[in-house]
């Protein structure tokens, strides 16, 4: 799992950091980058909760990721041959964004099964995500200079290609986790007031990141930042991550998942402020160094708060419940109304927005979750 991860966020170092940029150069503006880059948390929220149900009842974890990283390397390949062509360029994203939205939530069910029978945490294995992150957006940003950014998805086929392989040498399901779904258990958890109130402040919390992981780049283009220095800065913000995730069990066991979730949710709100309130290069890139404490906490506490809600046979389920709400609905929404905000009110006023939806966010987190996440009895 530790490649798979490697290979999977070396991937996404390739396309988040860069999106923007190529849809700025092939002509598109704001409102409709921000369409064309909301289809990817659009298939988030539809398709997760699909596969889950699926990968949990007939035990096909491992057979489904196989499937959705072959589909990514075809169908980048498509659209690095029709970029010119607004239209290929939605439909194919829309595929593209079909086919990989299983594909964290089925490794981290892997993940958190295989943890759960040898032991370990987590974070320490989801760092090898964080460092392929890294790596590939520094490195990506230097290639596209020199090839154009308009090449970005023949790259993004390429590296794809990695987690492909590694996909198939990963764990198979147990029979504990292969026990099948019965109808009125689905019902049930999704009548778990507690675990929908999370989802939803998970959603709001998260959506804010929307302004920084699609519209960042654009900013600092417009500030006069060269395209190796904005990879330079999302690398970085990446090599943040990887104290947070090695420490995340310790910090786990001190603080508990309601706790680190808020730090990293407060952290992002005074990232945002700083963004909205200073325009240099050099301090943008030092708040960015932030990233690390904002997202990290907030990822490895939300999803181990879901691992212990949810019983242990409906692993996948659950975390294809709460992929779909934040990286899908939330993220989908916000990627929509940050491109309207980006387009009339520029970087300032879009992260003061952000800032105070992230706010809201913690304060009811605060007020309304249970510090320790009692597994839901089905």
């Amino acid at each position: 799992m530790k490649l798979f991860y490697l290979g999977y966020f070396s991937a996404m170092g390739v396309y988040l950091p860069y999106l923007g940029l190529y849809l700025g150069a092939v002509g598109l503006p704001g409102t409709q980058i921000g369409l064309i880059a909301s289809m990817f948390p659009l298939a988030s929220m539809l398709m997760p909760p699909l596969w889950g149900v699926l990968s949990d009842h007939f035990g096909w974890r491992k057979q489904l990721l196989i499937a959705a990283l072959l589909a990514a390397v075809i169908t980048s390949l498509l659209i690095w041959q029709i970029t010119h062509i607004f239209v290929a360029l939605f439909i194919f994203i829309i595929v593209l964004a079909i086919a990989i939205s299983p594909t964290i939530p089925l490794a981290d069910a892997i993940t958190l099964q295989w943890v759960g029978e040898h032991g370990g945490s987590y974070g320490s294995i989801r760092v090898y995500g964080s460092l392929g992150f890294l790596i590939a957006a520094i490195v990506a940003g230097s290639i596209l200079n020199v090839i154009g950014v308009t090449s970005l998805f023949l790259l993004l086929a390429i590296v794809f290609c990695g987690p492909l392989l590694t996909s198939f040498f990963v764990p198979g399901q147990n029979k504990v986790s292969m026990a099948r779904i019965k109808g009125h258990e689905l019902v049930v958890l999704l009548r778990d007031r507690t675990l929908l109130l999370f989802i939803v402040l998970c959603m709001i919390g998260y959506g804010t990141f929307a302004a920084y992981n699609t519209f960042f780049g654009l900013y600092l283009k417009s500030l006069g930042v060269s395209t190796s220095a904005i990879g330079l800065a999302s690398g970085l913000a990446s090599l943040s991550e990887l104290p947070v995730m090695m420490l995340s069990g310790i910090l786990m066991k001190r603080l508990g998942a309601r706790w680190l979730l808020i730090i990293g949710l407060s952290v992002a709100v005074v990232r945002w402020l700083a963004y909205a309130t200073f325009t240099t290069y050099p301090i943008l890139f030092a708040f960015t160094l932030l990233h690390g404490i904002s997202f990290a906490s907030f990822y490895v506490a939300a999803i181990t708060f879901i691992d212990q809600r949810v019983p242990i046979h409906m692993r996948t389920t659950g975390q294809t419940l709460f992929y779909g709400t934040s990286f899908g609905l939330g993220t989908w929404a916000s990627t929509n109304l940050f491109g309207v905000l980006y387009e009339r009110l520029h970087g300032s006023g879009m992260y003061f927005v952000g800032a105070a939806l992230c706010t809201a966010s913690i304060v009811g987190l605060l007020l309304l979750i249970p510090r320790k996440p009692a597994r839901a009895d089905l």
